[in-house]
């Protein structure tokens, strides 16, 4: 099995401004590891009013899982979840 994503809230703290929660599409692993985040924050869009009202429902499943921030580590950056500070993960897909 490839790697999945998922949608999550995540925190961006910058010195000097505001905390900013924004909802980002996070990649996984096979295992569930974290690989990658998107930049940018997710916004719902559709070619007509049914496709976005199914975007921001797919959107708000970011809301059911634990808040995470991006942390700075010696080499590069990590997610971590808010509440334990545990790495960031989730359970892989199962198969359908």
């Amino acid at each position: 099995m490839s790697g999945f994503w998922n949608y999550r809230v995540i925190l961006a703290e910058e010195q000097g401004k505001e905390p900013l929660y924004q909802i980002h599409e996070v990649e996984y692993t096979a295992n569930g590891r974290v690989s990658n985040w998107s930049e940018t924050g997710a916004a719902p869009f559709g070619h007509d009013m049914d496709e976005l009202k199914a975007d921001a429902l797919r959107l708000q499943s970011a809301f059911d899982k634990p808040v995470l921030k991006v942390v700075r580590q010696a080499r590069g950056y990590e997610l971590v979840e808010i509440e334990s500070g545990e790495p960031a993960s989730a359970e892989p897909p199962t198969a359908s």
